[in-house]
């Protein structure tokens, strides 16, 4: 395409200036004077491009915060130009170095030379932008062109145009060529009328460029929240000036909430990677780091909204009672919530696991969450409120490994804030296990209740009944996967494991003296398991079983670290061992002997504590616990070893059994 015919002599910026034509002969004062009169006019062209400059912020904005890039593209000065106010966003906001990508015509040597000519070359720019694989959905372009005729500029309008990027072109005439052709999606003509020195376009067509570009870029940075109020909260502390700038933005912005030191708040950006802005949030809402991450990016990273957020939900509290109750089962495996108004209605939430020993509290706290959230969501009662806005009467919390002394103080400032309930009467904080035995609260006649848990894990816990109310008295197991969790799916798949990895020891010295032998000649269980493996894995060999087992497959296991998922494919073995165990000598013995060890748990709370089953109740939880197999050899052994329990009841839903105890009685 050629570049409509539009005559240099005609353009303003070419256009002799009457206002200076003598500018050559007056005494340097006035001219300095005069010049300054000339540019006074910059401002008043740019003012008249506002509507416009407002609607390209908007249009970018929304396009960079969904991961789009914004290129310049100038030839001489307007290059230049475009190159400048790209360099400065990353340094000034902590914006990415390649969200912002400027061109000129004539590469990097044009920008302290003069390379003319290269701003002729029309198919320069499609070549040029070609290298950077522009994404029509999200990428943006700016044409800079003061002159509104620049070829080079003129061409990637029209190569971006074809593929549907959003453009803009940047000029200081009307009309303007680049209007003619109709390749921009936004047209800005600050139109700044004829040079002091004709044609000389770096003069006022520059300066009313700059003014556009840094308008643009700054409002694109404010939209995405690169600032709080006037205040750059976006800065990246990475010398000691910045470092001293950032405590001064946070202790502003915190107020009274920000006590630390100097030294802490170095602390506090350390563990924010930098980000004040993320900093701002954990100082001044008290919450953690994970947390912190989760209000900016339900907010668009604008801190100002973030704020609000909390400010809307500590007033809706105030204000509101929604009459509901929320019971969060947050346990190693996984983390269940139950919110249920007073009539019953109820809505239930699932997210990944939670156990505080293994994963830190910011996550542990963010899961939680986004539980809550579904249970929300899935609640007739809530359903589209966001969690924040819900004021609950009550809640409990059961989470696994809170019974770490030293944990117990960051959980209950994190879980308080999370849920808007301070510690006390209204929010509760046990371990998981501290649920299970609430179906039988309302049991006045006994004395004690055992509580027995195998599912990945084992333990078993006494409560005693005091005045009505059940308290923990013992626990025994519970040590976790490497040094107890007998009786447990990964306690039976480990033993079971084992028999399979000297069974495969055996198949490798067979198959070192014959090529041909097989696994056919293994135990049953040995080649069940081998098979268990080739399904999950078909690449596995019986030989290799031990790297099968520990090396973590990352398809399958990508939002787990390594040792949570080496136990959980251990324990998942337990599944077979059980379906074998009725018809397999091997398999019955391993969960005989599982069974066995859990029982001699029990025994030790029962007999070292006095407790008569007569009188106690037992409660039953856990995967395992619900296979009838399991369950049968289990009451069978403790019937005979214990005594019989005068009720036994298997929970399977203990976060809704804590919800109804929640609506029965104040915590």
């Amino acid at each position: 395409m050629t570049t409509p015919i539009i005559q240099l002599a005609g353009l303003q910026t070419e256009i002799q200036n009457p206002n200076t034509v003598e500018i050559d002969q007056v005494p340097t004062l006035e001219l300095c004077h005069t010049l300054n009169r000339e540019d006074r006019q910059v401002a008043s062209a740019v003012e008249r491009c506002i509507p416009v400059i407002a609607g390209v912020i908007d249009t970018l904005s929304e396009r960079v915060y969904n991961g789009g890039r914004v290129f310049y593209i100038g030839a001489g000065t307007s290059g230049r130009l475009g190159v400048l106010d790209a360099s400065e966003i990353p340094p000034t906001y902590s914006a990415p170095s390649g969200q912002f990508i400027a061109l000129i015509a004539g590469g990097d040597y044009a920008l302290r030379h003069a390379k003319e000519g290269a701003e002729d070359d029309r198919d320069g720019a499609e070549a040029d932008l070609q290298t950077f694989n522009l994404d029509p959905k999200v990428d943006s372009l700016i044409g800079i062109a003061a002159s509104g005729r620049t070829p080079y500029v003129l061409g990637g309008l029209s190569y971006a145009k074809s593929l549907g990027v959003t453009t803009v072109a940047l000029v200081c005439v009307s009309p303007s060529a680049a209007g003619v052709e109709g390749n921009a999606d936004y047209l800005i003509s600050a139109v700044t009328g004829p040079e002091a020195v004709t044609g000389s376009t770096r003069m006022k067509a520059g300066t009313a460029t700059k003014l556009v570009l840094n308008m643009i870029s700054t409002g694109i940075m404010i939209k995405l929240g690169k600032t709080y109020g006037n205040l750059m909260i976006d800065v990246k502390a990475t010398n000691i000036k910045l470092k001293h700038r950032a405590r001064n933005i946070l202790r502003f912005v915190g107020g009274d909430a920000c006590t630390q030191s100097d030294l802490e708040l170095d602390g506090i950006l350390e563990r924010c990677r930098g980000s004040v802005k993320l900093a701002a949030v954990t100082i001044a809402l008290k919450v953690p780091i994970l947390e912190a991450e989760d209000r900016l990016q339900r907010n668009k990273g604008v801190l100002a909204r973030a704020f609000e957020e909390a400010r809307e939900k500590e007033a809706w509290r105030e204000s509101h009672d929604d009459g509901l109750v929320l019971c969060v089962d947050a346990g190693g495996t996984s983390c269940k919530t139950v919110i249920m108004s007073k009539d019953g209605e109820m809505g239930i939430g699932t997210a990944g696991p939670c156990n505080v020993t293994n994963i830190d509290i910011g996550t542990v706290i963010s899961t939680i969450s986004k539980a809550i959230q579904e249970a929300v969501d899935n609640c007739k009662t809530t359903k589209g409120r966001r969690m924040q806005t819900i004021k609950l009467s009550s809640a409990w919390v059961g989470l696994a490994g809170y019974d770490r002394p030293l944990l117990a103080p960051t959980i209950d400032s994190s879980v308080s804030e999370l849920l808007g309930i301070p510690l006390g009467t209204k929010l509760k904080i046990t371990t998981d296990i501290g649920l299970l035995p609430m179906p039988m609260a309302s049991q006045t006649e006994l004395d004690y209740v055992i509580v027995v848990v195998a599912g990945t894990g084992s333990i078993a816990m006494s409560y005693a009944n005091v005045d009505g109310q059940l308290r923990r008295i013992q626990r025994v197991g519970g040590w976790g996967h490497l040094l107890g969790d007998d009786g447990s799916g990964y306690g039976i798949g480990r033993e079971a494991l084992r028999t399979a990895l000297y069974s495969s020891d055996i198949y490798k010295i067979l198959a070192s003296k014959d090529p041909s032998a097989t696994t056919q000649t293994l135990p049953p269980l040995s080649q069940a398991i081998f098979q268990y493996f080739k399904e999950l894995y078909p690449e596995s060999k019986p030989e290799d079983l031990l790297s099968t087992i520990l090396v973590p497959d990352l398809a399958l296991h990508q939002a787990e670290n390594t040792t949570l998922a080496v136990t959980k494919r251990i324990a998942g073995v337990a599944k077979l061992v059980l379906s074998m165990a009725a018809s397999d000598d091997e398999a019955k013995r391993i969960v005989d002997t599982g069974v066995s060890r859990l029982v001699d748990q029990v025994a030790l709370l029962i007999h070292a504590g006095g407790i008569d089953p007569s009188k106690s109740g037992l409660v039953l939880a856990g995967g395992m616990t619900r296979n009838e197999l399991y369950k049968t050899a289990l009451m069978s052994l403790l019937d005979a070893r214990c005594g019989k329990f005068k009720i036994t009841e298997t929970v399977t839903q203990p976060a809704v059994a804590g919800a109804r105890y929640i609506l029965s009685c104040a915590l």
